[in-house]
Order: structure tokens, then C-alpha cells, then sequence
């Protein structure tokens, strides 16, 4: 976009802003670039400069990771979903047991946010290859995955564009 969009506001709030109030029921470690580290200051979240971002999504789960319990689940939400709310991502936890190392919601044919990774899947995050996605772990063969179905997708939906920034702040939830 040219630009932080995580700072970019959606019905008064700040798409970083909208995750972390969605998370706020749960401890939070937010890896972020030094701008959004420094307008989440007062946030109630444990906060990891990521200061190469340009590596992409591996690299910040690789952070997060490192800042947190080893063998405890972890649930990853990213911040450019301005929909996915606290019961999106207690829904996607409470299908966690010790049972599965990965839980991951699906709409139809479309997966989404939050996933969580147990510690069998947390100990290959810090072999994940650079790049901008986690299919890799979530489809690991090697891993027991829970797919849980959910009604609908709007809380996937993620804001990469102008454009997908303008329509949804033309719908205000």
C-alpha cells in the first residue's frame, strides 16, 4: 500500500488496533515494525520489533515464537483482519486439545485466522523458509490438524489494498 496499513483507521480504530482489542482476553505478544511497535506503546501486549519485515510473515512468526513459553499452544492472528473478533478467535482456541498440533478455521474451500500451533508444530517454526505465508506449517503432513468449519468467511477477510481498505470502510462494523 505504500504505507503502514496496520495504522490505517476502520470505524475510529486502527486495523493493529482492532487485533489486539479482538485479543485483549488473552496474554499477546505483537511483532511489529518500529512505527506500529511505537503506536502500540500503551497497548496491554508484549511487543517484538520485527525490524526486517521485508522477510515476511516466517520471520515474524519465528519472532513471536521466540518470545513465548516453549510448549505452550500458540494462536497467530494477523492484523490486517479488521473482522476477526474475540469470539472468531475463542472458537478457533477452544477446538485446541492436546490431541492435534494444528487448528485451523475453513470457510467452504477458504482457510483463515487465527491458527493455532501446538508445541509439535511450534518446533518447526524456526525452519520455516523466508516468504509470505504459513501453508507450509499448517499443511504439514506430519502434524495432526483439526480443520474446524465456520459459517462464513468475513472474518478472513484481509486488507492488502486501496482498494479492499475503501470498501470496507464503506461498510462500517
Amino acid at each position: 500500500m505504500g504505507r503502514q496499513k496496520l495504522l490505517e483507521p476502520i470505524a475510529g480504530r486502527t486495523l493493529i488496533g482492532r487485533a489486539v482489542d479482538a485479543a485483549a482476553g488473552w496474554p499477546t505478544v505483537v511483532v511489529a515494525s518500529a512505527v506500529v511497535a511505537d503506536a502500540l506503546r500503551d497497548a496491554p501486549v508484549v511487543i517484538v520489533r520485527n525490524d526486517e519485515p521485508e522477510r515476511g510473515m516466517s520471520r515474524s512468526l519465528q519472532l513471536a515464537d521466540a518470545a513465548i513459553v516453549p510448549n505452550e499452544p500458540i494462536a497467530v492472528l494477523l492484523g490486517d483482519l479488521p473482522d476477526c473478533d474475540a469470539a472468531a478467535i475463542a472458537r478457533v482456541i477452544a477446538a485446541y486439545d492436546a490431541s492435534v498440533d494444528v487448528v485451523v478455521p475453513r470457510a467452504g474451500a477458504r482457510f483463515g485466522h487465527p491458527v493455532v500451533f501446538g508445541p509439535a508444530a511450534r518446533r518447526k517454526i524456526a525452519d520455516l523458509p523466508e516468504g509470505d505465508t504459513l501453508q507450509q506449517l499448517r499443511n504439514d503432513e506430519s502434524l495432526r490438524r483439526r480443520i474446524i468449519e465456520v459459517p462464513d468467511e468475513t472474518a478472513f477477510t484481509d486488507i492488502d489494498t486501496e482498494d479492499e481498505l475503501a470498501s470496507r470502510r464503506s461498510v462500517e462494523r
